[in-house]
């Protein structure tokens, strides 16, 4: 629960730093994965925080399905001239599907080719697997990011500002 909450919090802030015409989608991985927002404009906030607000912690974690659906959600919102991004948050330990770092992140590297990047934010206090969450992000194009207290996310948006 207190990684979940930092997750929501830190997305909260995500999305006011977005335009209105950006474009969210959500899906969650625990045993499977599930599409809890489908591509949703920022214009419409209050239904993307309503989304995030309803997320709830699962059981496993299965970042194979989460990333095959993800990047699934991004194909159907690519913008030919547009920033395409997937953020992955995570505390990087896959146990359900496939778990191997090297394995998932040979399973999105054409994704990267196609214009659709790939930024890893870890969430962990304990348990936590920086090995899966650089690989991917490496491999996507992207970047790693690490969040393990509230003013972490506040601190990133003001150096950003």
């Amino acid at each position: 629960d207190d990684r979940l909450g930092l997750v929501k919090r830190s997305l909260e802030i995500l999305v006011d730093s977005l335009a209105d015409d950006d474009t969210v989608a959500i899906v969650t991985y625990d045993d499977a994965a599930g599409v809890v927002l489908a591509p949703t404009p920022v214009s419409e906030r209050d239904e993307i925080l309503d989304a995030l607000d309803r997320l709830q912690p699962g059981g496993s974690t299965n970042l194979e399905a989460g990333l095959r659906s993800g990047y699934a959600l991004a194909d159907e919102a690519f913008r030919r001239d547009g920033i395409n991004r997937g953020v992955l948050a995570s505390d990087g330990v896959a146990n359900v599907g496939v778990t191997d770092p090297t394995a998932l992140a040979e399973m999105i590297a054409g994704d990267a080719e196609r214009g659709i990047d790939l930024v890893t934010v870890g969430f962990g206090m304990g348990n936590y697997n920086d090995v899966t969450m650089e690989q991917l992000a490496d491999q996507g194009d992207g970047f790693y990011a690490y969040v393990d207290t509230d003013d972490e996310p506040a601190r990133h948006q003001a150096e950003e500002d």
